[in-house]
């Protein structure tokens, strides 16, 4: 069983009994009593679904840890694998630049 408690709604200001619950509202005005909350809940559930996007290799919460371990690895190493040659192409090109600048 869950503790009940009171809170104050920010938008009319009355005293509402509150369960704890993220997206919990107020029997008033429909307010959700803590939107501070919801909206960290909201943009965590965001950037979780970003970087479940941008992975190599999607990572399962229920699955093993040693397979997690090893899919973030692999995330990472193909990661930095991409950055590190973006930045071998730019020195390279930088190179080409000034070499054809001083050897004009």
């Amino acid at each position: 069983m869950s503790q009940v408690s009171e809170i104050k709604c920010p938008v009319c200001g009355k005293w509402s009994k509150w369960t704890g619950k993220i997206d919990e509202t107020c029997p008033d005005c429909h307010a959700h009593l803590d939107p501070g909350r919801l909206q960290y809940a909201e943009e965590k559930k965001i950037i979780a679904a970003r970087n479940r996007e941008t992975s190599y290799l999607i990572i399962d919460e229920s699955g093993d840890p040693i397979v997690q371990m090893f899919k973030q690895f692999v995330n990472w190493l193909r990661w930095t694998t991409f950055y590190g040659i973006s930045v071998m192409f730019f020195v390279i090109a930088l190179m080409v630049i000034l070499f054809g600048l001083v050897f004009l």
